[in-house]
């Protein structure tokens, strides 16, 4: 967690749901994120790799790539941020993914089943 009056910073979504990534920023940006929202990996990939993001909340499944395959290239390139994992898929999948995400020494945060609340979301991200 942040210091006390230190902005929580650049928040990246990947969802091919692009209704879930502006659902994401109308709950994260009055907790002061920098929201990024993305619906394809190529210009998301390039968004981590540009500069480190603090929060990333990925999809398991999208048309042009998988969950799975970014939480592998992220910890190839030890990305640091605390990562959450969104995804209407069953809970053995979702937690599969997460557990992926610890054995790959990244920052898991928790999981996320979709639909979300608002208020489930806004409590994750302020203790992001």
């Amino acid at each position: 967690m942040k210091e006390k009056g230190v902005p929580p910073g650049r928040l990246l979504i990947i969802d091919d749901d692009s209704a879930m990534g502006s659902f994401v920023r109308a709950v994260a940006e009055p907790l002061g994120y920098v929201v990024e929202t993305y619906t394809e990996a190529k210009a998301f990939k390039a968004a981590v790799a540009q500069a480190d993001p603090d929060v990333i909340i990925l999809d398991i499944t999208m048309p042009d790539t998988d969950g799975i395959e970014l939480l592998l290239e992220f910890s190839k390139r030890q990305v640091r941020a605390k990562i959450f994992i969104m995804s209407g898929f069953d809970q053995s999948i979702r937690q599969a993914a997460f557990d992926l995400g610890k054995l790959g020494n990244l920052s898991m945060g928790s999981i996320i089943p979709k639909p979300v609340r608002a208020a489930e979301l806004r409590a994750l991200l302020a203790q992001a």
